[in-house]
């Protein structure tokens, strides 16, 4: 029997940066993987195994939340890359969406890594071509400060969860300090690929803003990733430890505080 397909367009609404500034963000992440492709093709690169990683950390993330896990159950990541967290996956309706699907699909080093099972799309977070209220859990890994308008994206997010869906979201955040640094050097388009700055203050305001509770989260510790970066071989990597400009990852687990009319 064939799978369900949740598709169906919605709305879009205004952008909060220009739509260069969004581009230039994604001929960044797009150089990035053709750089990593090639690297795998003459075997000079790892065959992406840290999604195993991720997806084993969403599961533990996900154990104490009260989310159904079973092969009824859709999943949708969004900004997915050429892989994503729903392909170490062994449960539910996998589906991926990322704008830069097409690219990857000519890129066979890349497409060859997929595990059969889900399915994966062209578009971006902020027009989701899918149902209201069809998936129970959203997955949204390292991506939301790369996007065109973070709180359409999460306004899209709220309508196509179920009643008692979660979104799973992780981001790298910055200090107060870090944060302004980051800011001026994303303006002058020197970091191309992160057009948006969060602290964990406010990823945790934006998201009660957009109607979203809190119920499990983790902050890396940001003394240790200084330490790390100012003892890295790579000079932009101490340069971020000795600036203030080291980033640290924030996860949360949350669901929508107050049931959202899905009609």
């Amino acid at each position: 029997m064939m799978a369900r397909r949740p598709i169906m367009l919605a709305h879009i609404g205004s952008s909060q940066i220009k739509r260069t500034r969004w581009f230039a963000a994604q001929e960044y992440e797009q150089a990035f993987w053709q750089r990593r492709a090639t690297s795998i093709e003459d075997g000079t690169a790892g065959q992406l195994d840290w999604y195993d990683w991720k997806a084993c950390r969403l599961e533990e993330h996900l154990a104490s939340v009260p989310i159904p896990r079973s092969k009824a159950s859709r999943v949708l990541e969004i900004g997915s890359g050429p892989i994503g967290i729903v392909n170490s996956l062994e449960w539910g309706e996998r589906y991926a969406i990322d704008p830069l699907e097409q690219f990857y699909r000519q890129r066979p080093s890349l497409i060859r890594l997929r595990k059969p099972g889900a399915t994966y799309l062209p578009g971006a977070g902020e027009r989701l071509p899918l149902r209201r209220a069809s998936f129970s859990l959203v997955i949204i890994d390292n991506v939301i400060d790369h996007t065109f308008a973070p709180a359409e994206i999460v306004r899209e997010i709220s309508r196509i969860l179920e009643t008692r869906g979660c979104l799973y979201l992780t981001v790298n955040v910055h200090t107060v300090w870090g944060a302004i640094l980051h800011k001026v050097l994303a303006a002058l388009h020197i970091d191309k690929g992160h057009p948006y700055t969060f602290t964990s203050w406010t990823l945790r305001r934006f998201l009660a803003r957009h109607g979203f509770k809190i119920l499990r989260e983790e902050t890396e510790d940001y003394r240790l990733v200084k330490r790390t970066n100012r003892r890295s071989p790579s000079l932009r990597e101490r340069i971020k430890g000795y600036t203030g400009l080291s980033e640290f990852q924030h996860t949360v687990v949350c669901c929508q505080s107050a049931p959202v009319s899905k009609t």
